[in-house]
């Protein structure tokens, strides 16, 4: 049987026609949405089958739909419509953009939610009312990847270094769906995690206050396998750039460190046990900002889906400079990837 999300009236409208009959027509509001089937509330009088094949207009593209279901006196009617690539990709934007519904549910009822980083709010914590939401999203989070137990007390969530830490929030809606803390140390007072956990190790990395450390990093189950991760490391190179830090260095377990080296982290070569997840195995990673600012260790065709729209940005706000040797280099890797996607949509 076909699961219906229920949607708001006012998000999407179209036309429905029967060819059949002469100006058989009437307007239409989406009402909820199934794999492959949209349920509609008609405001116009019409006759209709079940089996029968109708014409609709929605978001811009003319399709042919089937009747599945339909009641006469309410005016309603369930319709079974093929959702190709564009009507899956602007239905999943309008529903994450409008609604509270997640990427898993979306993804549920056949649309595309891998890109949607766009979607969300990004931003850095003000209240201690958001510092204790993010607390509740660590424990939650790390419980459910088997990292802690779910009822660990929220006070041992708090980390020494979030004293000197930004932690930046991604929001969907009124509801804060990821974190990660942005550590400002200088490797002597203020220690970076990495550091103070390797301290009995041949650590390899000398710290000082030219870095920033990516700690605490935390996304709901149900937003991942999406590029927000990508979102919020756009962020923290923002924040890196904005206060003249050079590297950023991180931990993770081996499974996401193939997500980090993807985006131009370097594997150190050291690791530690970390306490906080059950002595979990991690990693100590590095990346230097011209990763970002000169594609350095990126992928030909990765670099732009990466990078490019933050360190376009931040161009355009006079924070980075480039010589033109590497503009033009990134300006190549925009339009090959930019050139290469049209292609792909034209297949």
């Amino acid at each position: 049987m076909n699961t219906f999300l229920e949607i708001p009236s006012y998000l999407l409208h179209g036309t429905i026609k029967d060819e059949s009959r002469y100006r058989h027509f009437s307007p239409f509001s989406v009402i909820a949405i199934g794999n492959n089937s949209l349920r509609l509330s008609l405001s116009l009088s019409m006759v209709l089958n079940p089996g029968q094949q109708i014409n609709i207009k929605i978001l811009g593209m003319v399709l042919v739909a089937e009747v599945q279901r339909w009641n006469e006196n309410l005016q309603w009617l369930e319709i079974d419509v093929e959702f190709i690539k564009r009507l899956r990709w602007e239905l999943s934007h309008i529903l994450i953009q409008h609604t509270e519904f997640t990427p898993l549910e979306l993804t549920g009822i056949g649309l595309s939610c891998r890109k949607l980083k766009s979607y969300l709010d990004y931003s850095l914590i003000r209240t201690d009312e958001e510092y204790q939401q993010v607390l509740k999203l660590r424990r939650q989070t790390y419980s459910q990847a088997n990292k802690m137990e779910a009822d660990r007390p929220l006070e041992k969530l708090k980390y020494f270094f979030d004293e000197y830490s930004d932690v930046l929030i991604v929001r969907h809606g009124n509801k804060i769906i990821g974190s990660a803390a942005i550590i400002y140390g200088d490797g002597k007072d203020k220690m970076f995690e990495v550091q103070k956990l390797m301290l009995n190790n041949s650590d390899k990395l000398e710290y000082n206050d030219s870095m920033i450390e990516v700690a605490a990093l935390c996304i709901l189950k149900e937003y991942r396998k999406t590029d927000i991760l990508h979102g919020v490391f756009e962020n923290i190179f923002f924040y890196m750039m904005k206060n003249k830090k050079d590297y950023i260095i991180a931990s993770s377990d081996s499974k996401l460190a193939k997500t980090y080296k993807m985006i131009g982290f370097k594997d150190t070569g050291d690791y530690f046990l970390q306490p906080k997840y059950n002595d979990l195995a991690m990693q100590v990673l590095i990346v230097n900002k011209n990763a970002a600012l000169k594609a350095h260790g990126i992928g030909f065709l990765h670099w732009w889906p990466i990078w490019g729209e933050i360190v376009t940005y931040m161009k355009s706000q006079s924070m980075v400079k480039m010589g033109l040797y590497n503009r033009a280099k990134l300006f190549v890797r925009e339009v090959a990837y930019k050139t290469m996607k049209f292609f792909i949509a034209s297949s």
